[in-house]
């Protein structure tokens, strides 16, 4: 690469990343200080910091704890199960159908994979019928639109985005060294 082409790459790169990345940036902290209309929209050259001081309301402080919460759960699970099951894989003879099991979620919209966990949890799902079977319940357990049940779906979700960076990491181990 020339020195005038290598100039002009960098040039290129910058108004791309200013374009792309700076201008929204700043328009979206422009409307930020910005008044909101009553039915929506912002009213222009109208400074007001009610966006901000609503950060340190405590509804919005709840949430965002309650956030931080599932969030940590998610991801102390996900490792947990995550962890083993690629070193499984990775010391496996059958770790081709192991990673097609792993990757074949993908195949599946994403939509159509959490809408899956309503007839899995649901009342009236496999979960709870066989609760009711095995522990003679007379109705049905609230498996779904709660804390945990968010937990579950997202751990779910994210394990095989988890479990393919730790196998593929795992599997460069030189493993002659436990020897």
């Amino acid at each position: 690469m020339g020195k005038k082409s290598g100039f002009s790459y960098y040039i290129s790169l910058l108004l791309w990343l200013t374009f792309f990345f700076v201008i929204p940036t700043l328009i979206i902290v422009v409307f930020s200080f910005l008044k909101k209309a009553p039915y929506g929209g912002v009213i222009f050259w109208d400074f007001d910091l009610g966006a901000y001081a609503s950060l340190f309301d405590k509804i919005f402080l709840k949430i965002v704890f309650r956030t931080i919460e599932i969030s940590i759960w998610v991801t102390v699970i996900t490792l947990i199960l995550a962890l083993p099951a690629a070193y499984f894989i990775s010391r496996s003879k059958l770790k081709n159908l192991w990673l097609l099991l792993v990757i074949i979620p993908f195949w599946t919209n994403f939509l159509v994979r959490i809408y899956s966990f309503i007839a899995i949890l649901g009342n009236n799902g496999i979960v709870n019928k066989t609760l009711q079977f095995l522990f003679h319940l007379d109705g049905p357990v609230q498996l779904l639109y709660n804390q945990n049940a968010v937990i579950i779906v997202t751990v779910y979700i994210y394990l095989p985005y988890a479990i393919l960076p730790l196998y593929s990491s795992i599997e460069k181990f030189d493993f002659s060294l436990l020897d």
